[in-house]
């Protein structure tokens, strides 16, 4: 958790150029010595394993960038700042929506609509929404507003430059956003989105109300297509560690049927309190999802994704307090603390009322804390779903350093918040809600694995294998593990693969909407799957579905009974191994000094 990391081999930093006078530089001309220009504003840093430039402090219009580090995959970073003299400095921004490979902007909103399914058409459209309210915050709304400056990269909706305002963006200034696009969009789409758009025109709906109305024209898309889930998951000590503190769920590959949650921990503290710490997490959470998703199972109306997103963050602080408490009542303190980092995909079926009736839907809820990552794979790309809680992630949105700057710090991967190591007024989980609208893999992994970049590198030479069901999934997370144990080796890794594969046609109302597919094929040798060397090397107007559920809903009950049984598995537990801690643990901190 503590490193410096190198660049992908992938990595081609094709950057972003802001600033006035740019567009005129010739093709292929050096700026500075490093930047080459390959297109208007797309530059080509020359020199990446150099550090970039970078003031000792950022003007306003640079600040944005790091403010928002948090949203990297929506929104680019800053790289660089180039001063000039007579003249603003030019921003250099990385993660900015340009091919990885080609060094060509990819397609802006309004094109991509053309193309997309109604159901890609509504998820971007829903995300336009997410940015909005994100971006709002920051002052930095009115960067949705320039349809230039929206970009699409497969499902995922981006932003090319942030816009500060002098004056917040108003709902009609989104309406007419809106309006501009109601042209290439499906008439499933379109249709209620003008409703949307009239009532917005009208001052005749608040925020909330839109939220729900905009949720429900996702829903509807997704109702059209099924998708069969298949879970794999493993863990290894590694070939240099005395013990493994990482735990995972699944082990192994889950039953049909099983419990459709995804989680890797990666234990932290003294002695083998990160081990305690890890498998108490994985055990717990288990008794309390089951609760919750038997709830959501057989509810008659679908819950909006905040309320849904409240009460999985509800059930990551029960698991904050119970390892927090465990550490206060034996008096540890400083490095005996124990935690554990967390990423978890929770896939909870709703229905939803279509024109053909009550469907079902798979939404997919990623949680985490730390720096245990998510991936979303397809064939065409890997998209990192998370970003980690280290100290150089904090050092960025402090607006004090760069991201490149702040990867070279010897501190950079330390963490600044794991579960129970402190308690809940100091843990702040990351939660997303996901309607995936095409086949790939959700890959969760400790950074055993995802240290120097490993699944940047090698996801290619993996994904085709897994999709067209030429390798088995438990065969391609041992292969995973097997790369992190020889390419990596410093550490214990956690892998959990989660295949979404959509079918071609829906299924009917009622039916199971999750399954896990069966693997015909046998495993191949964990070689094959290497592309690097081994070292031999109702509708949108429907009332029932626009109003939040009243009550307490029934799994809160549930959670409280489920709280005291892992309360009570806690204690004996921690008690039973409490003699196996020593007082002064000698181990390198993980978390820094609050």
């Amino acid at each position: 958790m503590n490193r410096v990391e190198r660049r992908p081999s992938r990595y081609k930093p094709y950057l972003w150029a802001v600033g006035t006078d740019l567009e005129t530089l010739p093709i292929d001309e050096l700026v500075g010595q490093r930047y080459r220009v390959v297109a208007p504003y797309v530059w080509l840093d020359t020199q990446p394993d150099q550090r970039p430039s970078a003031p000792d402090t950022f003007s306003a219009e640079a600040m944005p960038y790091l403010k928002a580090h948090a949203h990297r995959l929506h929104v680019p970073g800053l790289y660089s700042v180039l001063e000039r003299t007579g003249a603003a400095p030019i921003l250099l921004l990385e993660n900015a929506p340009i091919h990885p490979q080609a060094g060509e902007l990819l397609p802006d909103l309004a094109a991509g609509l053309f193309s997309a399914s109604p159901l890609r058409q509504a998820n971007w459209l829903w995300q336009l929404w997410e940015l909005w309210e994100m971006l709002m915050e920051l002052g930095l709304a009115r960067s949705l507003l320039i349809p230039n400056n929206l970009r699409v990269d497969g499902w995922r909706l981006r932003l090319l430059e942030l816009v500060p305002e002098d004056e917040p963006p108003t709902l009609a200034d989104l309406a007419e956003l809106w309006r501009s696009l109601l042209s290439p969009l499906h008439q499933s789409v379109s249709e209620p989105l003008r409703l949307l758009v009239n009532k917005l025109d009208a001052s005749d709906i608040d925020p909330g109300t839109l939220a729900l109305e905009l949720n429900q024209i996702l829903l509807s898309q997704a109702a059209t297509v099924s998708t069969r889930l298949a879970l794999s998951g493993a863990t290894a000590q590694g070939p240099t560690q005395p013990r493994n503190e990482d735990a995972c769920w699944p082990l192994g590959t889950q039953p049909d049927g099983g419990l459709q949650v995804a989680m890797v921990c990666d234990g932290v503290g003294g002695h083998d309190g990160g081990e305690v710490a890890s498998q108490l997490a994985v055990q717990s959470l288990q008794i309390q999802l089951q609760a919750l998703l038997a709830e959501t199972q057989n509810e008659l109306r679908g819950l909006p994704p905040q309320v849904i997103m409240q009460q999985i963050e509800a059930v990551i602080r029960i698991v904050n307090e119970l390892i927090n408490f465990q550490n206060d009542n034996h008096g540890w303190v400083g490095r005996q603390r124990m935690g554990t980092t967390l990423v978890m995909a929770v896939v909870l079926p709703q229905r939803v009322q279509t024109d053909e009736g009550w469907e079902r839907v798979n939404e997919v809820y990623l949680a985490h804390v730390g720096d245990s990552r998510a991936y979303w794979i397809t064939p065409d790309y890997c998209h990192a779903l998370t970003v980690d809680d280290d100290i150089a992630g904090r050092e960025v949105m402090a607006g004090r350093q760069t991201w490149p700057v702040a990867l070279e710090r010897s501190d950079a991967g330390a963490l600044t918040q794991s579960i129970g190591t402190r308690s809940g007024d100091h843990l702040t989980p990351h939660i997303q809600r996901f309607i995936f609208d095409e086949t790939g893999i959700l890959l969760l992994c400790s950074d055993g694995l995802s240290d120097n970049y490993r699944i940047e590198d090698a996801w290619a030479n993996y994904i085709g294998l897994i999709i067209k069901d030429i390798v088995t999934l438990d065969s391609a997370v041992a292969s995973w593990v097997e790369l992190a144990n020889q390419k990596n080796g410093h550490d214990n890794t956690a892998v959990v693969l989660m295949q979404h594969k959509l079918l071609a046609q829906p299924q009917a109302a009622g039916a199971t909407p999750v399954g896990v597919g069966a693997q015909e094929t046998a495993t191949p040798a964990g070689a094959k799957l290497y592309g690097e060397s081994l070292p031999q090397d109702e509708d949108v107007s429907t009332p029932a579905m626009a109003k939040p559920p009243r009550g307490v809903p029934r799994w809160v009950l549930a959670v409280s009974g489920s709280a005291l049984l892992v309360g009570l598995l806690g204690w004996w537990w921690l008690a039973s191994r409490a003699p196996e801690v020593p007082e002064v643990p000698e181990v390198t901190p993980e978390m820094p000094a609050p």
